[in-house]
């Protein structure tokens, strides 16, 4: 899906900084529904923090703290979910969508497995 088009479905704006302001590829600001985005992304990387962003949108930031390690996983989950959607699932290979979108862990591999079979039962 374009990026407006994401951006219009879940009701956000866009605004970009580059590098030397922030030293992070983006954030959320829940309140006023932006996502912040480093302009100087790849678009696959860009890609992925914006929906890694919007995965955050139905977090209560209160408790970001107390819960970030819970709240940064359903946000990766989100993002995986989301990428896979664009995705031919009929020739899918897990490695090769890994790889072009630097996923690294064994619990993204996890989430990407199981998004895939997700995906694959609609």
């Amino acid at each position: 899906m374009p990026e407006k088009e994401l951006l219009e479905q879940f009701n956000v704006s866009l605004c970009e900084f580059d590098s030397s302001q922030w030293s992070r590829d983006g954030f959320l600001d829940p309140i006023n529904r932006v996502v912040y985005i480093n302009g100087d992304l790849s678009p696959e990387t860009r890609l992925k923090v914006i929906l890694h962003e919007l995965g955050h949108l139905e977090h209560n930031s209160k408790d970001y703290e107390r819960l970030r390690e819970k709240y940064e996983v359903q946000a990766n989950r989100n993002m995986i979910h989301e990428l896979l959607k664009n995705e031919n699932l009929d020739d899918f290979n897990y490695i090769h969508f890994m790889e072009k979108y630097n996923l690294t862990t064994i619990c993204d591999e996890t989430f990407v497995k199981n998004e895939y079979l997700k995906l694959k039962k609609i």
